[in-house]
């Protein structure tokens, strides 16, 4: 599955830290999709971990930003409605 995030323009409006937040987020949905039921839970740790450092951040640090979208809900909505247009949602 082939990724892309458009912001040539950054028409959206997005800065570069909701950018690297929506690329976290859209590699766990992605590896979270990989988890098979019954998976031993040291290994699906290791593939989240392995996510947040891919990108450079941790479970912690990710759950912050994502705690702190709550204190703006007209940036949490840019933010949201990017990572639904990264997935294809309408």
């Amino acid at each position: 599955m082939t990724l892309y995030i458009g912001c040539k323009s950054n028409k959206n409006g997005l800065t570069s830290e909701e950018i690297s937040y929506v690329r976290t987020t859209l590699d766990l949905m992605r590896t979270r999709a990989n988890i098979k039921p019954g998976m031993d839970s040291i290994l699906i740790k290791s593939m989240l971990d392995t996510v947040y450092r891919r990108h450079h951040t941790s479970r912690s640090d990710y759950l912050n930003r994502t705690g702190h979208l709550g204190d703006d809900p007209k940036r949490a909505e840019v933010v949201y409605n990017a990572i639904k247009d990264s997935v294809g949602v309408k």
